[in-house]
């Protein structure tokens, strides 16, 4: 771990790409002498993008048994509580659309983008509950910006 100063900068050197870096370019980490972990954001990002390809089952059957617990439940069903009442049009238009699926009366469209019949309503417009567009739950994602091209790219390979 090097601390040098160059031209009134703090500058820190990774120990794993041995890269001298600004000192923001380090995650805190209290336990450390100067406060900052040993290693740049961009390893700590790496290794923990390794660690989760390698180890996803292992990590997959931890979030399974860390979702059943009671605390997590409860914890669970009151978001859902708190985001129903904090976007009632968005609830209403959900609701209305599932009733009318599972009535017949409107049917379920396969993905506009790649035809997975496996498809999930997207409204552009809660205030117009019945003009939705049928995505699958990869494009309904991306739809809302939840998953990027990268994160894509991820899935796709695993």
């Amino acid at each position: 771990m090097t601390i040098a100063c160059l031209s009134d900068v703090t500058v820190k050197t990774c120990f794993k790409c041995k890269s001298v870096k600004p000192r923001t370019e380090f995650y805190a980490h209290p336990a450390m002498g100067d406060g900052l972990l040993g290693k740049c954001k961009d390893c700590t990002k790496a290794d923990a993008k390794a660690r989760y390809i390698a180890k996803h089952n292992d990590v997959m059957e931890y979030e399974r048994k860390r979702a059943a617990s009671r605390n997590r439940k409860q914890r669970a069903l009151q978001y859902q509580r708190n985001s129903r009442a904090a976007n009632p049009d968005r609830n209403r238009a959900r609701s209305l659309v599932n009733y009318r699926v599972r009535n017949g009366l409107m049917k379920r469209q396969p993905c506009e983008v790649c035809g997975n019949v496996k498809s999930e309503a997207h409204h552009d417009d809660y205030s117009k509950p019945l003009s939705v567009r049928w995505l699958c739950h990869i494009h309904h994602r991306m739809a809302h910006g939840r998953i990027t091209p990268t994160h894509l790219d991820f899935i796709q390979r695993h």
